[in-house]
């Protein structure tokens, strides 16, 4: 579905609202969003998921789920107001507490399992995890914050010996109007880049050969397809044909070539056997030989490659 600027902004701020009360007290890195599922089917459009995996608020899982980014999860207590609550400070409060006893008293860092400190603060595991994940216990003050311990992210927590964050400081320090300018550039780099994927293709940089809509009553929606010169197509955002030099183009032994003779020339078909194969369309190519159509078909099929550039 196409939306305008302001209702596109609006069915983001719901996807927020709605992950951020399904996902609760869980942590992001397992926990998914599948739009086609309650809470979000028939309220968050498709355009909107793919907006927020370009700003890097969520990232997709397989082929059909998302899961919210530490950046997505920061912006999401701001847009859902949990961060200004009176129960937000108190939360992370306890959790700053429990890790304090952890160094007090020493000269070097502390390495506490994660799940410990959901026992000693008496918070969600899963919370916590958000927490250091998206550098909630730091900032970027000269006062530092925890962080995971080498590659036992999830798992382990570094407490550095000179950890001496408040819970002010944290709520300061994510605020959305600290972030503002930042966001305000982000914004208009994305809006930069939403156009000019609209006018080229994101492979080859083809141009636009056509752009139609299709109403679907019975869906309450009209759907956006554009077509570029290389073959790529979309379907609101959506592939739908691959791009020859994008990485979803087939491979050679996922057509059939099937030739036949008439008259005093051969036509050869590449037929799709797979999936994606049969969402490509090909013309059929001709030769005076059957071994010269088939191999015309050949290079038709095949995988492109830019060429390199001569100042590359």
């Amino acid at each position: 579905m196409t939306l305008a600027k302001d209702d596109r902004l609006e069915n983001q701020k719901a996807a927020f609202s709605l992950m951020m009360e399904a996902l609760s007290d869980r942590a992001i890195d397992t926990s998914l969003f599948d739009p086609t599922q309650p809470p979000f089917d028939g309220q968050i459009v498709r355009t909107t998921w793919e907006e927020l995996a370009r700003q890097g608020h969520v990232e997709k899982v397989g082929a059909f789920q998302y899961r919210l980014t530490a950046k997505g999860w920061r912006v999401g207590l701001d847009l859902t107001s949990a961060l200004r609550s009176a129960e937000y400070p108190q939360r992370v409060g306890r959790v700053l507490a429990a890790m304090k006893r952890h160094v007090k008293g020493r000269k070097d860092s502390a390495i506490v399992p994660l799940r410990q400190l959901a026992t000693e603060s008496g918070e969600a595991e899963g919370w916590i995890f958000n927490l250091i994940d998206s550098r909630s216990s730091g900032s970027r003050s000269q006062k530092t914050g925890a962080t995971w311990y080498e590659s036992a992210r999830g798992r382990l927590v570094e407490i550095p010996a000179d950890f001496n964050l408040e819970p002010g400081d944290i709520v300061s320090a994510l605020t959305l109007q600290h972030r503002e300018r930042v966001e305000l550039l982000e914004g208009r780099l994305e809006e930069a880049e939403d156009e000019r994927r609209q006018l080229h293709c994101p492979f080859c940089d083809a141009p636009v050969s056509s752009i139609g809509h299709q109403d679907y009553p019975e869906l309450h929606c009209i759907v956006t397809y554009v077509s570029f010169a290389c073959g790529y197509s979309t379907a609101d955002g959506f592939e739908e044909a691959p791009c020859p030099y994008g990485p979803h183009w087939p491979n050679l032994d996922e057509f059939e070539l099937i030739t036949k003779r008439d008259g005093k020339l051969y036509v050869c078909h590449a037929i799709g056997k797979t999936e994606r194969a049969r969402r490509v369309h090909m013309y059929p190519e001709m030769g005076k030989t059957r071994e010269e159509a088939e191999e015309r078909a050949r290079r038709a099929v095949a995988p492109k490659r830019k060429q390199a550039s001569p100042n590359s």
